[in-house]
C-alpha cells in the first residue's frame, strides 16, 4: 500500500485527498420575487432550497501506491532479517509491529536461528484502502500464506501524519478456517471507524476492553457470551490446565497466571461492507510463574531462553508479551451479535525474575 502524496509536505509517498464538491445553482423564481414584494399578501410561495449534492468519498491510496508501500516495508524487513539487526526497522515499522519484530530479531541473533522470526509476506490476496482525509489513517491487507502449514497474516499499516510514510503497525495470524468479512473495493475505499462508534454491537474500544476481560477471567467474565469461542483462548486455557495437573508443579507449590492489558492508544478500525467493523488492537500480557522459595524456574522455550540471557533463575519468572488482536464487530441489530476474534499475535518481548 503506498502513501498518498501530500502536495504541501515532504513525504515522498503521501498525498492529501479531498472529496470533490460542487455547489448547487439557485435562481429566485419570478413568482416568488413578486410574492415577496406584495406586502399585503397574506402568504407567499415557499422559497425552494437548493438540493446539496452528496459528498463523494475517494480512496486515499491507489493500488499502485498500495503495492509501493508493501514493497518498501518488505525491503526493510528483508534487510533487518538478513542482518538480524533491528536498527533499520523504525523506517517502516511502528507500534506493536516494531516491538514484536525487534524482540524476534534479538532472539534470532542469540540463537543464530530464524525459527522464531514471523514470516511476513508482502504479496497479498486482499487490500483494504482507506478513504480518510485526516490523520492518522490506516490501511489493511491479508497476505498470501507463508507456507502450506501457516495461515495468512492480517496486517495493518498506519500513516501518522501527512508528512509520515505508511508503516507496518501490527500483524495477526489468522486462525485456521477464518472467514474474513468483506470490504468495499479498493477503487471505492473503506471508511475508518471511530473508537467510540455507536453503530456497532460494541464500540471498537469497548470490544477490545471486553475481550481483554474475557482473556483474564475466562467464562467468569460478564462479557464472555459476547464473544465467539476462539483458538487463542482455548490455547491459554489448555496451558493453564496442564500446569494445574502437573504433579511436580503442584508439589513445588507452583502458581501460574497470565494477565492481559489493553494499550491506551485507540485501536485501528475500518468499516466492513455489512456495516460492521474490522478492529485491530494493541495489547500486552504478563505471564507469571512462581513456586516455593527454594525452587528455580527457568525459561522453557528457545525464545524465552534467549530473552532471559545470562539471568539467574529464581522461584519466580515473568514473561512479557506484546499482542495484536484482530476482531470483527457486527453492526448493531445484526442477527448474530457476537464479536468474532479473527486472529492474534502473541510474541514474547521480555523475560525477567521480577515484574
Amino acid at each position: 500500500m503506498s502513501n498518498p502524496v501530500n502536495h504541501d509536505a515532504a513525504a515522498p509517498d503521501s498525498r492529501r485527498t479531498r472529496p470533490a464538491r460542487r455547489l448547487g445553482r439557485f435562481a429566485l423564481p419570478t413568482s416568488v420575487a413578486v410574492a415577496v414584494g406584495l406586502v399585503a399578501t397574506a402568504c407567499s410561495t415557499p422559497v425552494p432550497q437548493p438540493t446539496p449534492e452528496p459528498t463523494v468519498t475517494q480512496p486515499a491510496l491507489s493500488l499502485d501506491q498500495d503495492t509501493e508501500i508493501l514493497g518498501k516495508v518488505g525491503d526493510v524487513l528483508t534487510v533487518a532479517d538478513k542482518k538480524r539487526d533491528a536498527k533499520a526497522l523504525s523506517q517502516r515499522l511502528s507500534g506493536p509491529a516494531l516491538a514484536m519484530r525487534t524482540a524476534e530479531l534479538k532472539v534470532a541473533k542469540a540463537t543464530k536461528s530464524d525459527d522464531d522470526v514471523t514470516a511476513l509476506p508482502t504479496k497479498v490476496q486482499t487490500v483494504v484502502v482507506p478513504t480518510s482525509t485526516t490523520w492518522p489513517r490506516a490501511a489493511f491487507a491479508v497476505s498470501d500464506q507463508p507456507s502450506s502449514t501457516e495461515p495468512p497474516r492480517l496486517m495493518a499499516f498506519e500513516q501518522k501524519s501527512a508528512r509520515d510514510d505508511y508503516a507496518l503497525w501490527g500483524w495477526a495470524r489468522l486462525f485456521p478456517g477464518t472467514t474474513m468479512p468483506t470490504f468495499a473495493t479498493p477503487g471505492t475505499g473503506s471508511a475508518a471507524v471511530a473508537s467510540d462508534d455507536t453503530s456497532l454491537v460494541l464500540a471498537p474500544k469497548s470490544a477490545v476492553s471486553h475481550y481483554v476481560d474475557v482473556l483474564n477471567k475466562g467464562s467468569k467474565s460478564k462479557y464472555a457470551k459476547s464473544f465467539a469461542e476462539d483458538a487463542f483462548r482455548t490455547g491459554l486455557a489448555s496451558k493453564a490446565a496442564s500446569l494445574d495437573k502437573n504433579k511436580d508443579f503442584k508439589s513445588a507449590k507452583g502458581k501460574y497466571s497470565e494477565t492481559f492489558t489493553a494499550a491506551k492508544s485507540a485501536p485501528l478500525a475500518v468499516r466492513t461492507a455489512d456495516g460492521g467493523a474490522l478492529v485491530m488492537a494493541d495489547a500486552s500480557a504478563v505471564e507469571k510463574t512462581s513456586a516455593e522459595s527454594k525452587a528455580e524456574i527457568a525459561p522453557s522455550t528457545a525464545a524465552t531462553k534467549a530473552l532471559f540471557g545470562d539471568g539467574k533463575p529464581t522461584n519466580t519468572l515473568y514473561v512479557t508479551y506484546r499482542d495484536v488482536f484482530a476482531l470483527y464487530v457486527p453492526p448493531a441489530g445484526a442477527s448474530d451479535a457476537k464479536v468474532t476474534v479473527l486472529g492474534v499475535e502473541h510474541v514474547p518481548v521480555k523475560v525477567s525474575t521480577h515484574s
